[in-house]
């Protein structure tokens, strides 16, 4: 409760501090405050000036089921996958996130003779089947927004990008001889921040960014909905 100027000078007035009168006077004093605030906020509501109980974009720290989430159809199309991409949970691997989930290429996995024999054709494996193309995590537990998300990306030395078409902060992750972006965007129709990243041995970043698009497109308020159980 907030306590006004007025009711702390009650409060100090009641007699030589609270020694003299003990509890009664401090509760006197409280209760007087209690009622200013009341009385107050009663006209406040007469006034249609009440602020609304306001909650994150996904309360309770809940937790989003991927199969809610993402429709991995979309992603396979929109990638080019020849096989369908199917979708891993790996939502407890981020104790910070409502979601996390990986697009997981599909196809016959190669066997260790295989994966050899591919590897004298070419420098390396790539993305077999099996391995994440993409994973996409989604934070909504506290209030963000467009300002304080681009601060904090000032914050951590990372990168102003617009690739996307919209307004993305890009975390370059030495692989090897390769540099994979990480994205991270602040999602206006949630109002939840979300992450576009490897997650594997992909570094191809126009596949990561296009997950990114993807997720800003295809997730919106229904599918971050908490479904009550």
């Amino acid at each position: 409760m907030r306590i006004r100027l007025s009711a702390f000078a009650a409060i100090v007035l009641l007699g030589g501090g609270l020694g003299a009168c003990g509890k009664s006077a401090e509760q006197k004093g409280l209760e007087a405050a209690k009622e200013e605030e009341a009385k107050e906020q009663a006209e406040k509501k007469a006034r249609g000036q009440v602020a609304k109980t306001q909650t994150p974009p996904i309360p309770g720290n809940a937790k989003i089921p991927c199969e809610q989430l993402i429709d991995p159809a979309v992603y396979t199309a929109a990638l080019g996958e020849k096989e369908p991409l199917t979708v891993r949970d790996d939502t407890s691997k981020d104790g910070e996130a409502a979601a996390s989930c990986s697009l997981i290429r599909g196809g016959k996995k190669l066997t260790k003779p295989e994966q050899d024999a591919l590897l004298k054709k070419q420098p390396r494996l790539g993305v077999l089947p099996g391995d994440p193309l993409c994973q996409i995590t989604v934070y909504g537990w506290t209030f963000e927004n467009a300002e304080h998300f681009r601060a904090r990306c000032a914050e951590r030395k990372e990168k102003d990008d617009d690739t996307m078409g919209s307004y993305a902060c890009v975390q370059v992750v030495a692989t090897g001889v390769d540099d994979v972006q990480v994205f991270r965007f602040f999602d206006e129709d949630t109002k939840t921040t979300m992450k576009a990243a490897s997650a594997g041995p992909n570094v191809d970043n126009d596949q990561i960014r296009t997950c990114a698009k993807l997720a800003r497109d295809h997730i919106g308020p229904d599918q971050i909905k908490v479904v009550a159980k």
